[in-house]
């Protein structure tokens, strides 16, 4: 018997079952790496506008694995809205407490 009969003989694979607890929607990367949907959220846009933003590399993003998967860490995207024009953390409670400078 060849190999390939005896493989037909098992059946077609089947992937194991997920345990309790598993996901089961599509993968999803929310942490210290973030998948473009975490990341539009996390910057407050939508996906399209976050892939938009990649394709023209506006924003921080590495690409993972053969298929060149986008993701972005957290802390650059932290790095780069606090680099953004506009009032930092500690302007705005400095104005929130009346102490203008």
């Amino acid at each position: 018997m060849s190999t390939l009969d005896h493989i037909t003989q098992l059946g077609p694979h089947r992937p194991p079952r997920k345990q309790a607890g598993q996901g089961l929607g599509p993968r999803r990367i929310d942490g210290s790496a973030l998948d473009v949907r975490a990341a539009a959220a996390f910057l407050g846009i939508s996906e399209k506008a976050m892939r938009a933003r990649v394709t023209r590399r506006l924003v921080p993003f590495r690409r993972l694995g053969e298929r060149g998967r986008i993701v972005f860490l957290r802390a650059e995207l932290e790095a780069f809205l606090s680099a953004l024009d506009g009032c930092p953390l500690d302007e705005a409670l400095a104005n929130l407490r009346g102490d203008r400078q």
